[in-house]
């Protein structure tokens, strides 16, 4: 292996004659894949600097080592196609600093992955650290240290503050526990503001959420979150980004020590009414849980299926004063559909109750159970009694003008294939699907924004080159490729 700024010029004629040689024997940008080295970006330490600007190019391999910081006011550009590996021995973490700015604008034809350094076949949820970018967005805790183990803040008063661009990107087993209840994500995004592009991203088999936002005003577009240990989409301390077009698909042996969901929603993690409160608007969204026979599967506490891992909890579990909304999606196959707690955190029923938080025009299929409430809060636990569990959330979710439907299997949403498959092709609704219209955007929160389709969830009716965003860029079996 070679030291990132020690090249030998007869390595680089060498690809440069490669690359020519192939370009011109074809169109196809893959045949360009050749040629390359293995360099290293940090040293292993917890303290790496990159202090002047960077880019890491095509079609040479980097090896993360350690904390890796990219500080104010220098720019890291990833060109189209590069894989970087996270080093497991030193927890590879690659963290933007507020001022700084990463430039990662993969393309469909050759996306740019973070992934394991470990060999196909034997990589595993929290390999590495993941992927920090942090700015000086706002957020309802102030300046704070990010979690995970790193030196740096976040927060500050620019909305529009500018990270840079995450575009056609792939993150594959990142997301450790530093210590507890303070861990890294696959991406973790504190206090981004709107300047910043997200759009195409893929976070697989993280070993904590897979995505997770502290404050901050970013918005983003077609987020994939595959097979992740603990939350898909995870939102606290006061974001207010607007997500349109997501993915969340779950492996029933992957859960989390505590509880996985599709959603969770904080306003913080005291429930306070601290402003900005969390505000998040996500539309179409599709969550597919691990739960294939809710008949054969009772809840956390009970007897569950042997295929399933226990530790599921609900596709989304709103709680903590939270004020998020969600319109025009689809939560399927998880133990508990929805959670609305209120509790001695904070009152997010409340907040439902005054339209402040909404789940409208959404669809819960194929759940154990469709709704459960949390209501009183004790000793640090949760007293969630059968009797009563649903006396808010099931009348909230069927209230008049809700345009909310519930329906017992998974079956009945009429999707082109079992979205437990664990693979994303043939996942989209048919033409008779209840998904494939109805889609409402008269709510003030989603009628400036968002491009306004027919469906219901992630996808249109039937599979097509146009309405599949997915295709060309992602990886739904990223354990057994060669990098």
């Amino acid at each position: 292996m070679k030291n990132l700024k020690k090249m030998k010029l007869t390595s680089l004629l060498l690809v440069v004659c490669m690359v020519i040689f192939y370009a011109g024997c074809s169109d196809s940008g893959d045949d360009l894949i050749i040629g390359g080295e293995t360099l290293n970006l940090g040293d292993g330490s917890e303290a790496y600097e990159i202090t002047s600007n960077m880019t890491l190019k095509y079609p040479n391999t980097y090896m993360l080592k350690g904390f890796v910081y990219v500080v104010d006011g220098v720019t890291l550009t990833i060109e189209p196609g590069v894989i970087i590996k996270g080093e497991k021995a030193s927890r590879g973490t690659l963290i933007i600093e507020r001022g700084g700015k990463i430039m990662a604008q993969g393309t469909k034809e050759r996306p740019i992955v973070f992934t394991s350094s470990q060999s196909a076949g034997n990589r595993n949820p929290g390999d590495w650290g993941g992927l920090i970018l942090l700015g000086r967005a706002p957020n309802n805790a102030g300046e704070q240290t990010i979690e995970g183990g790193v030196r740096s803040k976040h927060g500050g008063s620019n909305p529009n503050d500018n990270s840079g661009i995450l575009s056609y990107v792939r993150v594959e087993f990142a997301g450790i526990e530093y210590s507890t209840d303070n861990e890294i994500n696959g991406i973790t995004f504190g206090s981004v503001g709107t300047g910043t592009q997200l759009d195409h991203i893929q976070v697989s088999y993280s070993g904590d959420d897979s995505f997770e936002w502290f404050g901050g005003t970013v918005n983003a577009k077609y987020l994939v979150a595959y097979c992740g240990w603990d939350d898909d989409f995870d939102t606290d301390n006061g974001f207010s980004g607007k997500i349109q077009f997501a993915l969340g698909m779950r492996h029933p042996l992957i859960g989390d020590k505590s509880a996985s969901n599709g959603f969770e929603s904080d306003n913080n993690a005291n429930g306070t009414s601290d402003a900005p409160f969390t505000s998040t608007v996500f539309a179409n969204v599709s969550l597919f849980g691990p739960v294939s026979n809710p008949t054969n599967y009772t809840d956390q506490s009970g007897v569950q299926g042997s295929d399933v891992d226990a530790r599921f909890q609900a596709g989304l579990h709103l709680r903590r004063n939270t004020k998020l909304s969600i319109f025009n999606s689809v939560i399927a196959a998880f133990p508990i559909g929805l959670i609305i707690e209120n509790s001695g955190r904070g009152d997010a029923q409340g907040n439902a109750t005054a339209g402040e938080l909404n789940v409208t025009n959404c669809v819960i299929a194929g759940c154990v159970r469709n709704f459960q409430d949390r209501q009183v809060w004790s000793g640090g636990s949760v007293n969630d009694a059968d009797a009563g569990y649903n006396d808010f959330t099931n009348p909230y979710f069927n209230r008049s003008g809700g345009n909310n439907n519930t329906y017992a299997t998974l079956a009945e949403l009429k999707l082109g294939s079992n979205p437990l498959n664990l693979n994303c092709s043939g996942i989209f609704p048919q033409s008779d699907s209840p998904l494939a219209s109805g889609a409402v955007w008269t709510n003030a929160k989603v009628s400036t924004g968002f491009e306004q389709v027919n469906y219901i969830g992630a996808f249109g009716p039937t599979e097509t080159a146009s309405n599949n965003w997915t295709s060309g860029w992602t990886n739904f079996d990223p354990q057994n490729t060669t990098y």
